[in-house]
């Protein structure tokens, strides 16, 4: 599958998982980090609140998080006990595989929707697309196919809409499947009510319907996120709010989304989290940041604020910090990092029961497969 969001990492987000976006489910939850080769957790003040004992795990979602422990995936509270390994919020439903295919399961593990398909992305809005053969379409959470599969890809819904790839370009579907626009290609996120969009070398914005909402005349646009979106004129970088109007004039060299009121920046040298004025708030030496923006509450895309952005300096070392320019973890040597592509080898599944209590380890061995 080409699952190929094709979006920028600076200045905007990237809605694939294990992108090294924060993706906790509320402002709250606990932040991974890395201490000398080991993950663990702190809390939004930077205290470590789960010692660093495992040799991997992810962020938490809705109020657990996810490690590799004695050579299992397993879920993990705040408070640092052991779970058998959530498949699914209680009333959603989790792309899962079985075998060669892709099914959808439930928070039991069960399969809701059987694995007949060639590939799949999770929910958004009700809707997930799904691949038979070489095409892809869209299922309801009934299991029911109401678009049928016929583009090259297929991507999430939001705010009713959605983005697709036919034989001629881009295409923007309604939920029935109904073609609201074509000749334009998708650059980013849908996100107020705007679908971030180029055609030939310049971009701009559609509406919900299809229509042009804000002329194509940039060099290059992001998605809206805090009311504002970042677009490039020339070299240089700005802000227009849902308008249109051009709120904060081109002059940065990177510009990152608008999030509980900062987004990241960099004019020349200087690299730092700007206001909606277009003024520095506080500056921090950093290579990128992806802004305070967390997990949405549907779906595993990136559009909630957060009072917690990540940061990754030159010499990619990895801390938090805090809106009000505090950095509450790092700069330090360690960063979270996405599991094996490949899986685990045998070393693995030994190292991963290393340092961690026999509690834990006779709870794990406890827990059913999954």
């Amino acid at each position: 599958m080409r699952r190929k969001l094709r979006f920028r990492l600076w200045p905007v987000l990237v809605a694939v998982l294990g992108s090294g976006i924060c993706n906790a489910g509320s402002r709250n939850e606990p932040l991974v980090v890395v201490q000398n080769g080991k993950y663990g957790y702190i809390d939004h003040v930077g205290k470590v609140i789960i010692r660093p004992q495992f040799i991997w795990a992810d962020d938490f979602w809705r109020g657990l998080g996810t490690v590799y422990v004695c050579g299992r995936y397993v879920s993990i509270d705040s408070s640092g006990a052991v779970l058998p390994l959530r498949t699914a919020i209680e009333g959603h439903l989790e792309p899962q595989k079985e075998g060669k295919r892709f099914g959808f399961v439930d928070a039991s593990g069960q399969f809701r929707i059987p694995p007949t398909f060639d590939d799949v992305l999770p929910f958004s809005e009700g809707f997930a697309a799904v691949r038979s053969g070489e095409k892809w379409g869209f299922l309801n959470t009934s299991g029911h196919i109401v678009i049928h599969p016929q583009f090259e890809a297929a991507y999430y819904f939001r705010e009713g809409v959605a983005v697709a790839e036919s034989d001629s370009g881009d295409v923007l579907i309604d939920t029935s499947g109904k073609v609201l626009a074509q000749g334009f290609r998708a650059v980013d996120l849908i996100a107020d009510g705007r679908v971030p969009a180029s055609r030939g070398d310049k971009a701009g914005y559609l509406d919900l319907r299809g229509q042009v909402a804000i002329p194509f005349v940039y060099d290059a646009v992001a998605a809206f996120s805090g009311g504002l979106a970042a677009i490039k004129k020339g070299e240089k970088w700005g802000y227009v709010n849902r308008d249109g109007d051009v709120v904060i004039s081109p002059k940065f060299d990177k510009a990152g989304p608008f999030a509980s009121g900062l987004a990241p920046g960099k004019l020349g040298s200087t690299t730092g989290f700007i206001d909606r004025s277009g003024t520095f708030s506080f500056y921090l030496p950093f290579r990128y940041a992806p802004g305070f923006l967390t997990g949405d509450e549907e779906a595993d895309l990136f559009i909630a604020e957060t009072d917690v952005s990540r940061f990754w300096t030159d010499d990619d070392r990895f801390g938090y910090v805090n809106t009000s320019g505090h950095v509450i973890w790092g700069p330090m040597v360690g960063s979270p990092d996405h599991k094996p592509l490949l899986g685990w080898s045998e070393e693995d599944k030994t190292a991963s029961c290393e340092g961690v209590s026999t509690p834990t380890r006779s709870a794990v061995a406890g827990f059913p497969d999954r």
